[in-house]
């Protein structure tokens, strides 16, 4: 892989942890007219997670920021298994989203710090 697809998936990887992490009613109005949990959570999962393993097998992420992508992972398949968590209500109010912001918010604060 070269060095402008990695950059490129970088970019893209910190567009999704960034989407991923803002305020609940910011993801809702950018996300207006899909199933924004859905799209959040597919997003992270199916693409940011499959970024993440490029960028750690290239070393742009390290160990750690890796983890914190497979707690947030494993908090969404968690999460699927109530439906009640995949509505805008939840997403606003719900404990398990506010968790998955924060660590989403931490993942990112560890990329742009450096």
């Amino acid at each position: 892989m070269d060095i402008n697809e990695i950059i490129h998936i970088y970019d893209r990887f910190i567009e999704i942890l960034e989407d991923f992490s803002m305020p609940p009613k910011e993801q809702i109005k950018k996300l207006q007219g899909t199933v924004v949990a859905d799209e959040l959570a597919t997003d992270f999962s199916d693409i940011g997670f499959t970024y993440a393993e490029i960028l750690k097998e290239n070393q742009w992420i390290n160990q750690e920021q890796f983890n914190i992508m497979e707690v947030i992972n494993n908090m969404l398949d968690e999460m699927s298994k109530d439906s009640n968590l995949w509505d805008e209500n939840a997403l606003i109010y719900s404990k398990e989203w506010k968790d998955c912001r924060q660590n989403g918010k931490r993942l990112l604060d560890t990329l742009i710090s450096g």
